[in-house]
Formats: structure tokens, C-alpha cells, sequence
């Protein structure tokens, strides 16, 4: 026996109609639009028109990170990132056609990029290695500098030889080195540091064998140190990992991440034969008259050279 809603199904269909089928589709076409629309934090509402309405810059980089960054008795900032976010001021000033100033704020490895991801701070430059993980909460402009990780230790500790699986290791909590000691050196005790400055204390007192992180930052934290005292970086002949360090920016923000990225492509032209704005930079703070001698050399030269993904 057939049901009602069988008889229903079966029933002769209406007639096809032009105007039904065109209604049909239209239909569809009005759902389809609102999934086309941009996102609300699109351009309109973007870093550059927030720079443009009000004239300045926040920006957020390290305290105690030097020769990339460090804060002063006064209150401001100097070192190799410090330039590098004063390029990108100077570009957005052409960009929006107004005075633009560059407000500085200490961050750590702990808030850097909620920081950006709240909108309390447009960018931060200092040492952040893009993870994927990070890639979910902020966006990363194109790598400005390439290092090794390695581990900092006092030259009188290492007579006799080193076992570096079997050392104390101070890293910086919330770092990619926490991951990289971790799986480079299973056996290494790590203890964990809210800041370098704090890591590199404990050198000092005695209360780990060593400091991980990129080698520039060590050497430069080291150079701080007083009374200073000779240290190496292990392993001597290869680093732990290979780390990129990249600006800190808002997600979905393609005109303020594509001023970036200009402003530091552009800063790369010439560098692989040592005659770019880059290399001023980076020999104001790495050259043989800064506070470390740190020389780019011919790979790492190479590197930043194919970076650009555009076709000039």
C-alpha cells in the first residue's frame, strides 16, 4: 500500500518553467555571496589605514636580545632590528603620505605574538623563528636573518672536553630552542628562563653549564656580561638547527604585510656582493668596529639574495 507521502513523491511533476529555473539560480548565486565577502579585519580596516589615521607605528621588540635589540637607561632601543623597523616607519610614511612616527615596546617570548594578534602592537621585529604553529595565530613577513642554534659555555668549562647530552642547558621558555634541544640533545637537562638576561644570570652564578639560542644572540649577550669572560659556542664545526628570524605581523593583513616585505626585499638588492642597505645595517652591529665581529658569510648571503619570491 502506498503511503501519502509516496503518493506525493510520485505525482506528476509540474510543468518545467525558464523563469523557475532562472529564480533557482539566482537563489543560489545570493547564498553564494555572503562566503565571497572579505573578511572583517580586511584592508579597509588594516594597519595602514590605522597608520595613516593616526601617524604612528607600534611596534614591539626585545629588551635584552642585543646586538638585534636592547633597551637603554633612557628608555629607548637600539640595535640591528631597531634599523630595521625605522626602514619600515620611513616606507609607510611614503605609503600614507603623513608624518609617521615609530612608538617602541618591550615584549618577551612569552606575549610577542598575542600581542600582534590582539592589535595592541602593528608588528614585532627581534628574534622569532615562523613555526606553523605561530603561522595560526599572527602571519610572518619574509626572513631578514639566518642563524645557527647552538650552546654558549664559559672556556674554562670546556677542558677536558664536553658531553653536550649530558650539561645543564638554560633556554628561554616559549623559544623554538626549547624544541630544538629537546630534539637534538634528548639527554640535556633544560631549564627553563622567562628572558635571556635571566638565563645568562644563572650562567653566571653557576646554576647551568650553558645557554642555547642563536649564536649571534649569545655572543652579544655575552659581550654584555661583567665581567666579561672568554666563551665558546657547541658544537664548533655545525650548529644544532639552522633558524630563520622573520617580523611579526597581523593575520590577513596582504597590504601591510606586502609593505614589509618590500621594504626588506628591497634592503637585500646587492647583497650577495656585499653592497646593500642591508649590509650597512649589518655592519653597523655585526661589522669589525661593533661590539661583535659576526660577518655574514658567503651561504647566509646567498640565502637572503633568493629570498625574494617576486619577479623584479
Amino acid at each position: 500500500m502506498t503511503g501519502f507521502g509516496e503518493r506525493r513523491y510520485l505525482a506528476r511533476p509540474r510543468p518545467w518553467s525558464p523563469v523557475r529555473y532562472v529564480g533557482l539560480v539566482l537563489a543560489l548565486l545570493t547564498l553564494a555571496v555572503p562566503q565571497l565577502a572579505p573578511p572583517a579585519h580586511a584592508a579597509a580596516d588594516g594597519v595602514l589605514a590605522k597608520i595613516e589615521a593616526e601617524g604612528v607605528i607600534r611596534a614591539g621588540t626585545r629588551a635584552s636580545a642585543p646586538p638585534f635589540a636592547r633597551k637603554l637607561e633612557t628608555g629607548s632601543f637600539e640595535g640591528f632590528s631597531v634599523d630595521l623597523l625605522e626602514a619600515i616607519r620611513a616606507a609607510a610614511e611614503k605609503k600614507v603620505g603623513r608624518s609617521v612616527a615609530l612608538e617602541l615596546h618591550e615584549v618577551t617570548p612569552a606575549d610577542r605574538l598575542e600581542r600582534v594578534a590582539a592589535g595592541e602592537l602593528d608588528i614585532v621585529c627581534g628574534i622569532t623563528t615562523p613555526t606553523w604553529d605561530r603561522e595560526a595565530l599572527v602571519d610572518f613577513s619574509v626572513p631578514f636573518f639566518r642563524d645557527g642554534t647552538r650552546i654558549l659555555i664559559y672556556r674554562e668549562k670546556t677542558m677536558g672536553g664536553v658531553d653536550l647530552g649530558m650539561l645543564d642547558i638554560g633556554v628561554v621558555e616559549g623559544t623554538t630552542t626549547v624544541t630544538i634541544v629537546q630534539d637534538q640533545l634528548p639527554t640535556a637537562n633544560l631549564h627553563l628562563f622567562p628572558t635571556m638576561k635571566d638565563a645568562m644570570t644563572a650562567l653566571a652564578a653557576g646554576e647551568v653549564s650553558g645557554v642555547a639560542n642563536i649564536g649571534i644572540t649569545l655572543l652579544g649577550l655575552a659581550a654584555k656580561q661583567e665581567p666579561r669572560r672568554s666563551v665558546v659556542l657547541l658544537p664548533r664545526t655545525f650548529a644544532l638547527a639552522m633558524e630563520t628570524l622573520a617580523c611579526v605581523l597581523p593575520q590577513d593583513d596582504s597590504p601591510w604585510r606586502d609593505t614589509v616585505n618590500r621594504v626588506i626585499i628591497d634592503m637585500f638588492s646587492g647583497v650577495k656582493d656585499a653592497n646593500s642597505r642591508y649590509d650597512e645595517i649589518y655592519e653597523r652591529w655585526f661589522g669589525r668596529d661593533s661590539t661583535i665581529f659576526y660577518p655574514l658569510d658567503r651561504d647566509n648571503r646567498t640565502y637572503l639574495s633568493t629570498v625574494s619570491i617576486w619577479a623584479r
